[in-house]
């Protein structure tokens, strides 16, 4: 992608050049932040480590889940609702689709999961549905195998389906983002690692290796890098998993089509026993992607192995795709390693520097973060900014 920038220091704003916000990290939040505040006529910065949309952080292979009766919490329904306003809002400007919701299911074992991500998971969402009336449905077996045949079930299972549900195409929203947010004035230095941040002249000034930028408020968005940026207190709050993601070639990939296929979210009795199946978007990815959660084994986004082992591929099959679907091959036509970072309680992580309030960290992650997003950067800028009506943030900062 052409950056309206060049990278380095040769490229970047002239030396002493102010800004209305800085926002450090450009995936899912901070394009979108970037994107928002530049459309409300804010002079803008956004930059990256790297050129986004990447394979690097939390923020790709090619889509994410979304649901709007969120069984995390009642608190998160108003974030992802706003997203998919914005998406549509997006999809209807630019032409291009962001959002497919052929409906979604929760597929539970017929006690209570040990896992607190995942115990009684169907009851906590239909809860939160209930609450803000929406659609949820308690399905049978035979009910699931008439809608979706290549689902294998044992019987005995507790099964919710949103029909509102589905997936959003996540790298294609963050180019989207960051273009429009180039549209309308704001500029960014990609390839380009940001190595402190410190509070100076009624804002912040953000340093990279070549040179520096001042900005009346800053946004950090930096997913895996958090800890890098963040004070003590935060950079220890979380920590990074490595996640692997899979495409499955299939028989008959119309089967698991966008358009009729829902997303399977499939507990079971521990955290291993978890897969999430992703319904095929018209012209994406050949295959059919699945992925896990591990939550033990950490790393770091400068020393986590990128590499998807061929053993990792055949024990996730035999485990979790065999037993639970049919007409999916044991061979992958992709694989790749995405990276969670998770707090203590799996909610999200919204704080401002200790040294001043015009810099807020945001780590909206842990592993379901992305379907709130857009929402959730446009009620970060609003409160830096001091914008009346913004989305309340409250339930997800630090105390």
């Amino acid at each position: 992608m052409a950056n309206d920038l060049q990278r380095g220091l040769d490229s970047g704003p002239d030396h002493g050049e102010q800004f209305d916000l800085i926002v450090v990290g450009l995936g899912a939040i901070g394009s979108a932040a970037l994107m928002h505040a530049a459309r409300s006529g804010m002079r803008v910065l956004g930059i990256d480590r790297y050129d986004p949309p990447h394979n690097f952080g939390s923020s790709h292979a090619e889509s994410r889940i979304t649901r709007l009766a969120v069984g995390e919490g009642p608190q998160y329904l108003p974030f992802v609702r706003r997203s998919h306003q914005i998406w549509r809002d997006l999809e209807a400007e630019t032409g291009q689709q962001l959002l497919h919701q052929p409906g979604g299911y929760i597929i539970t074992p017929p006690t209570k999961t040990q896992d607190p991500r995942w115990g009684n998971f169907v009851d906590r969402t239909a809860d939160v549905a209930a609450r803000a009336a929406i659609p949820f449905e308690i399905r049978t077996p035979d009910q699931v195998r008439t809608h979706v045949p290549r689902i294998r079930l044992q019987g005995d299972e507790k099964i919710g389906f949103e029909p509102t549900g589905g997936i959003v195409m996540c790298e294609r929203a963050v180019k989207l983002q960051l273009d429009l947010a180039r549209g309308s004035g704001a500029k960014t230095v990609t390839d380009t690692p940001v190595v402190a941040i410190e509070p100076a002249h009624g804002g912040a000034t953000v340093h990279t290796e070549q040179t520096h930028y001042w900005a009346q408020n800053v946004l950090v968005a930096t997913g895996a890098w958090f800890s890098d940026l963040a004070p003590g207190i935060d950079a220890q709050a979380v920590t990074v998993t490595r996640q692997i993601v899979f495409w499955f070639h299939v028989d008959e990939p119309e089967d698991f089509a966008a358009e009729h296929f829902p997303f399977i979210l499939w507990p079971g009795q521990t955290i291993a026993e978890y897969s999430a199946v992703f319904p095929i978007p018209p012209g994406g990815r050949p295959g059919l992607k699945l992925l896990g959660e591990q939550f033990v084994e950490t790393t770091t986004a400068k020393t986590v192995d990128r590499q998807v082992k061929q053993h990792e591929v055949d024990d996730f099959y035999s485990r979790l795709v065999a037993p639970r679907l049919t007409g999916v091959n044991p061979t992958v036509a992709h694989s790749a390693v995405c990276l969670y970072t998770s707090t203590k309680d799996d909610h999200f992580l919204i704080d401002r520097h200790p040294e001043s309030d015009q810099i807020m960290l945001a780590s909206p992650c842990s592993g379901h973060g992305f379907k709130h997003s857009t929402a959730l950067a446009e009620a970060m800028v609003g409160s830096l900014t001091g914008v009346a009506g913004s989305r309340d943030l409250s339930a997800f900062v630090r105390q």
